[in-house]
Formats: C-alpha cells, sequence, structure tokens
C-alpha cells in the first residue's frame, strides 16, 4: 500500500470514527456530511493490520476517547481492537430512520454531560461501554438511609437519576461543572454534606484527620498513609506533686498521634490547619512498608523547627521491631541535628498471620488459607535472611544524643495469654496515658503488621446537684466547721467515691454513691488497622468501636475491570497481596459492632479529589461497604484527604 493510500484511509477512518461521537453525529453537520454513515465505507480489519504503529497512533490520535486511553494503547494488537470497536459501532447505527435519529437528538439534549470515569477496557460495541457508564451501580435510596436491593430486581439507576442523586446530595458539584474543587479541609464541601459529616458536634475534644488515604505512592490527588488523632482532654482530678501532697488540678491527655507516616507526610501536614507540627507528640507505625514510614525522617525534621529542642518533651515514637536501628541510620546518614528529641519504643515478635506459611524454596513467607488458624510464636520475619529485622539488632550503630536520640525506649513484648486476646491472637499493652490506653495486635499482612487500638479511660458518671446542693447549703457552716475551707468541695468528695461508699453531713444526712452519681461513662474507642487482610485479632480490643479506620485498597466495580475479571477474582488477588475490599472491611466492622466505618489506603486509580466523577466512584465504594455491613449511609465514608471526624464522647 502507497503513501498516498495509507493517508487517504486515514482521513476516511477519521471521518468515521469522529462520527461516532453522539454529539456530532446527531448534528444537522453530520448529517449532511459525505461521510455520514455508509456501510459501504468500511474497510476490512486487514486494513487496519497493514498500517504501522506510528499511523496507527497518529489516527487515534484524531479520534475523540477518555483521558489517558490513548497512553494504555501500547500494543498494535490493541490498536487495532480499539479501533474495530468503533467500526462495529458505526455499523450498527447505520440502519437508524431520520426519525429515530432525531429522537436521539431531542434526548441527547435533556441528558446530563458529566459521565463516570472510565478506565479503557475491551468492549464489544458501543452499547456495552455505554452501559458500562450508567449502569453496574448499586440502587440508592434517598428517603430511607439503609441500603437494600431493590425487591423487584429492577435494573441499576440510568446516568440521569444517578446525577440527579449526587447533586442533590453534593450541591456544589451543580456549579463545578465537572470540574475539581480546590478547597481543602473544612472548606472541601464533602466535609459539610456527607451524610456522616450530619448531627456531628465539631466541637469536641477527640477527632480524627485523614492526613493521606492513597496506599503504595502519594498522587496528584492522594497523599499516602496517614491518620490524625488529636486529644484535646482537659478533666480535673486528683494530682500527687513530688513531695507527695495532693490536690486538684487539670488533667488529661493532649496532643496530636499519627499513625503511620508515609512519603510526603510533611508536605500533607502544612496543607491543613488541623495539624500543627509542634503539637505532635507521639506517632505509632504498623509496619515497615515504605508508603507507611518514608515520611517520618520529614516529619521529625520539620517538627524539629518548630521546637525548643532543649526544653521540649521527647517525641514518643512505636512500631515493630526494627524501627530504632532504620531511624538511627536515616538520620545519622543525613546528618539530620534539627530533628527533636524522640524515643523508639520497638513491638517485638510480631508474628504472621496463621495464613501466611513460610516457604523454604523462595525463603518468603507466602500466602495460604489455614485450615486451623493458630497463631505461632516463632512465625516472624527473622526467619526470613533478607529480612531487616533479622539483622538490625546486630549493627554497631549505639545511640547519640548529638542527634536527639534519648535513652528510655522500651521493648514491647506480646501476651499471648491476654484477657482480651482474640483466637490466641497476642496482645501488645503499647502505652498508658491519664486519659487513654493504647493496644496492638496482629494483622495479615506480606510482612509483620499490627493495628491499634486507642481506647479511652471510663470516665465518672455526673453528679446529681438537685440532690446533693441543696444539703450542701444546709450544712454550709458545718462543713466549715468541720474542715472543710470551702463546703462546696465536698460535692467532688461524693462525686469520687468509690462504688457502694457513702457520705454522712453533720446533719446526719446520709448520701450513697448510687444515689448521688450516675454510672459510669464509657470512654471512646478507635480502631485504625493497619494494611491487612484479614483484622480479626483486634476483635475483643475493637469491640463496639466508635470509629474503624479500615483499609480498602481494590474494589470490584465492573467499568474499571478487565473483561475477564470478576469480584472473586479480584478479592482473591487482593489477599495475596495482603488487602482488603470494601466488602471485607464491612463485615469485620459488622463482626466487633462499630457505629462508624472510615475506608482508606486506595488504589491509586481511584481519585481523591471533589471531581463529580472522583466522587462517584468513591460514593460507589461506599455503597458497596454499606451493603455488605447493613449500615446506613451516615455510618461508612470512603475518606479523602484532609477529612475530619469529630468523635463525640458518650454522655
Amino acid at each position: 500500500m502507497s503513501r498516498r493510500q495509507i493517508q487517504s484511509k486515514l482521513f476516511l477512518y477519521s471521518a468515521l470514527l469522529l462520527s461516532c461521537c453522539n454529539s456530532f453525529f446527531y448534528s444537522p453537520h453530520c448529517r449532511s456530511s459525505p461521510w455520514s454513515m455508509s456501510a459501504t465505507n468500511f474497510e476490512s480489519v486487514a486494513d487496519f493490520e497493514s498500517m504501522t504503529v506510528k499511523d496507527l497512533r497518529s489516527l487515534l490520535q484524531s479520534l475523540p476517547m477518555e483521558r489517558g486511553t490513548l497512553s494504555q494503547l501500547k500494543r498494535k494488537k490493541d490498536m487495532i481492537e480499539y479501533l474495530k470497536q468503533h467500526q462495529s459501532s458505526l455499523q450498527q447505527q447505520t440502519g437508524k430512520e431520520p426519525s429515530e435519529v432525531q429522537q436521539a437528538e431531542n434526548d441527547e439534549e435533556n441528558q446530563p454531560q458529566t459521565s463516570l470515569p472510565l478506565i479503557s477496557r475491551n468492549f464489544n460495541n458501543t452499547e456495552e461501554r455505554n452501559q458500562a457508564r450508567i449502569g453496574n451501580m448499586p440502587p440508592l435510596e434517598q428517603n430511607n438511609h439503609r441500603h437494600d436491593d431493590s425487591e423487584d430486581g429492577a435494573p441499576a439507576p440510568k446516568m440521569s437519576k444517578w446525577n440527579e442523586f449526587l447533586n442533590e446530595r453534593y450541591p456544589p458539584l451543580r456549579d463545578l461543572q465537572g470540574k475539581a474543587s480546590t478547597a481543602l479541609g473544612d472548606t472541601d464541601f464533602r466535609q459539610i454534606y456527607h451524610p456522616l459529616m450530619s448531627n456531628l458536634n465539631p466541637a469536641g475534644d477527640m477527632d480524627l484527620i485523614t492526613v493521606g488515604t492513597a496506599s503504595c505512592v502519594p498522587g496528584t490527588t492522594r497523599g499516602v498513609s496517614c491518620t490524625a488523632l488529636r486529644l484535646q482532654m482537659n478533666e480535673r482530678g486528683t494530682i500527687i506533686n513530688e513531695k507527695g501532697k495532693t490536690y486538684e488540678a487539670a488533667k488529661g491527655t493532649q496532643g496530636t498521634w499519627l499513625f503511620d507516616v508515609g512519603e510526603s507526610t510533611q508536605l500533607q501536614a502544612q496543607r491543613t490547619s488541623r495539624i500543627r507540627m509542634g503539637k505532635i507528640s507521639k506517632i505509632f507505625l504498623t509496619h515497615n512498608h515504605g508508603d507507611h514510614t518514608f515520611g517520618l525522617p520529614g516529619v521529625l525534621c520539620l517538627m524539629g523547627q518548630n521546637l525548643d529542642r532543649e526544653n521540649a518533651p521527647p517525641i514518643d515514637i512505636y512500631g515493630p521491631a526494627g524501627l530504632r536501628m532504620w531511624l538511627r541510620i536515616a538520620i545519622r546518614y543525613s546528618v539530620s541535628r534539627i530533628v527533636p528529641p524522640y524515643r523508639v519504643h520497638e513491638l517485638h515478635d510480631v508474628p504472621y498471620s496463621p495464613d501466611w506459611w513460610y516457604d523454604p524454596r523462595t525463603q518468603r513467607y507466602r500466602y495460604s488459607k489455614s485450615r486451623i488458624p493458630k497463631w505461632k510464636r516463632d512465625a516472624t520475619d527473622e526467619k526470613d535472611p533478607f529480612s531487616w529485622t533479622s539483622h538490625a539488632n546486630n549493627m554497631p550503630l549505639e545511640l547519640c544524643s548529638k542527634f536527639s536520640e534519648l535513652e528510655g525506649g522500651r521493648d514491647i513484648y506480646p501476651d499471648y495469654n491476654h484477657p482480651l486476646s482474640y483466637n490466641g491472637a497476642p496482645v501488645w499493652e503499647v502505652c498508658d496515658e491519664d486519659s487513654v490506653k493504647v493496644y496492638a495486635a496482629p494483622m495479615s499482612h506480606t510482612i509483620p503488621c499490627v493495628g491499634y487500638v486507642v481506647k479511652e479511660n471510663n470516665r465518672p458518671g455526673r453528679l446529681n446537684n438537685e440532690l446533693v446542693g441543696p444539703i450542701v447549703k444546709r450544712n454550709f457552716k458545718a462543713l466549715l466547721e468541720a474542715g472543710f475551707k470551702n463546703p462546696m468541695k465536698a460535692m467532688a468528695v461524693i462525686k469520687n467515691l468509690p462504688e457502694g461508699a457513702a457520705f454522712t453531713f453533720p446533719d446526719g444526712t446520709v448520701v450513697h454513691q448510687h444515689e448521688a452519681v450516675s454510672s459510669p461513662r464509657l470512654g471512646r474507642k478507635v480502631v485504625i488497622c493497619g494494611d491487612t487482610s484479614d483484622a480479626s485479632a483486634l476483635t475483643n480490643l475493637g469491640e463496639n468501636a466508635d470509629v474503624l479506620v479500615h483499609e480498602a485498597t481494590n474494589s470490584y466495580i465492573e467499568f474499571f475491570e478487565k473483561k475477564e475479571a470478576s469480584a472473586k477474582l479480584l478479592e482473591r488477588d487482593t489477599i495475596r497481596h495482603g488487602h482488603s475490599t470494601p466488602e471485607m472491611a464491612a463485615q469485620f466492622a459488622r463482626a466487633i459492632g462499630a457505629k462508624k466505618l472510615v475506608l482508606t489506603h486506595f488504589s491509586a486509580r481511584y481519585k481523591g479529589d471533589a471531581q463529580f466523577d472522583s466522587i462517584s466512584v468513591m460514593t460507589i465504594i461506599e455503597k458497596i461497604a454499606l451493603k455488605a455491613a447493613d449500615m446506613r449511609d451516615d455510618q461508612v465514608v470512603a475518606a479523602w484527604d484532609f477529612m475530619s471526624l469529630p468523635i463525640s464522647s458518650h454522655d
């Protein structure tokens, strides 16, 4: 075939395939075009095959297609298949009558222009591709928050209904007209309109912030793993000073705790006003993968710029064994003298899940579902000759205060007989603060990994002032004579009475503790899982959690997947890599009775910006989890970066 013939065919196919777009095809210009819908204009696939890759790419560049599609068509076979599909769709249109064309034109004018994002995949025809745009979505209920399947088996809602649903949930989407909002944190409209954010008290003393919600590597719309828990617990209680004297003063746990610090966390933290580097007091790492640890040296350096390093309290850092030496080397190698004082507390002997077995041939752990799950104490990565943990303790690099590392880092070992252990899994008692305790348990992942549970201590019940107040006033003078400098302090004494005790006033009135004080208020509980395909070791620790933060790396959404893919195959592949799907996260949330489920750690193909297509996909992921967990719309959220979730106390 000559060069001139190729150029002629390029022009011919460009005109034919451009007419495949509905907006152009139904226009008067298209109908009057000499190239409009003539079946005789089609050539055989052999003509495509005779073209060079360069000519095929030139032809494809002239076609309207989804952004990023062309870059995925790298092989000549894929390019020909793509062109073949468009050729087939043109042939299907040739049989339409003019009245049908006019009707299609009128229908299109009434259709919204926004569409769901499509990843390039093989479609048999245009109808199948259009169905992928508007179908394969779970039914949506706007009046009843609970998610149920349609009783009559009706098909998924059409695109216009989906647009209407999302625009009703997020009114600012109408004004954006398909563009992404640049607002962050509190100014992000999802923070206002998402159902989970309804009926929340923003002025609490505990809130959770998703600083980064991506897996693997940071992207333009998501940072990698980092979750912040802000604690501002101010309560009055009895304090004993160094001389043994007691006095009433404010006490409680305050500060910002970070869970995982993936690459670029130091940049993410500066993009939100809710994270102040000087307020960070503890950092918890779930495991040693880079998307959870690469940001640690940078975060410490940024913190050191904002602290009086000589007088500042040390930053406590917790994580699996090997962390202390890794951080010591990173700081020493980069000569980072700016880091604040810190201590590293290591969780030792973190075992692999029973679903992972050591393969002597490859000298690595591999996934294989265990029929008799039993946690083995020696199933650690110390067997792996290539693991960091097996070598870290033998390195001759000692602690050096010139690089801000302090003495006092603890080695924390597991308890296999802990009362909160589940199915024989070990439990680590990580730390015990004034108001909260932190526990850890192992996750099922490709390397040793833990999940953390932050448990607030139960708080005393409220004093019945209507009962006690009049009695105190009646005995005011007598209490002064009895030694009370401030007789009203008798109310605090009554409130702090042990269960079953009583207080007798000077006039003989007896007030029992159970009469004057209500039942203790349950403390809040936050569960933050690491990467995992099975978080069941946290079942007892996380029971009735107020918030469960669980990864949902991959989700089966049909128009994202290859033609031969299925939900079962995707879940199996996800588990093999030590990760979870929204269904798996939802099933664990239901097992522990979690009140709210926060999904995070998403694959790079799920964008996190506030653009219609991105929000559409994340809403579908939420609906998948809702169905699996039997929860309401205001209980599940697919998190975005800088999302802030207040955690209200139990009154």
